[in-house]
């Protein structure tokens, strides 16, 4: 068994600099039963606030409609340290904000059920504020699928 061929894997956001906000690419969920985000904030990420993390469905592609609660668990120490590994006892938020503190370097990983999201919603965008004054970021979707296949297809399309 190969986890590439267990869950589709989307690359979501490569962002150099978030300090004036981004949202990531958006993800068809119609083919999917839940989405992880995997979310790391790099070296650089500083303010004296963090950026506020949202997640959004909608009808269609970069729609933000409602704003959706998740849960989320984060990185117990920076990566390429003991316990980055370890993730914090889950959580839940619909405004997360990622303190430069805790989250610089560190993974954060939010889970939702496509069954939570709004009737009529298939596409979910996360929401990465502009609070940060500086950092860059990375995300990385893991989603599991209604129908197992290799082969698969798209979920940005």
């Amino acid at each position: 068994m190969r986890l590439s061929e267990e869950m589709k894997k989307v690359p979501l956001l490569a962002s150099a600099n978030i300090n004036a906000g981004v949202d990531s690419d958006s993800v068809n969920m119609t083919m999917y039963h839940g989405a992880s985000f995997d979310i790391v904030f790099g070296p650089s990420y500083a303010g004296a606030s963090g950026a506020v993390i949202k997640l959004y469905s909608g009808a269609t592609v970069g729609a933000k409609t409602t704003a959706m609660t998740f849960n989320y668990r984060y990185g117990g120490a920076a990566i390429k340290s003991a316990n980055a590994d370890v993730l914090a006892t889950k959580a839940t938020s619909a405004a997360l904000t990622c303190t430069t503190a805790t989250f610089a370097s560190r993974l954060l990983t939010i889970e939702v059920d496509a069954a939570d999201m709004t009737a009529g919603h298939s596409w979910l965008t996360l929401e990465v504020g502009a609070e940060a004054d500086a950092g860059e970021c990375t995300i990385v979707a893991h989603l599991y699928p209604r129908f197992k296949s290799a082969a698969g297809f798209s979920a940005l399309t």
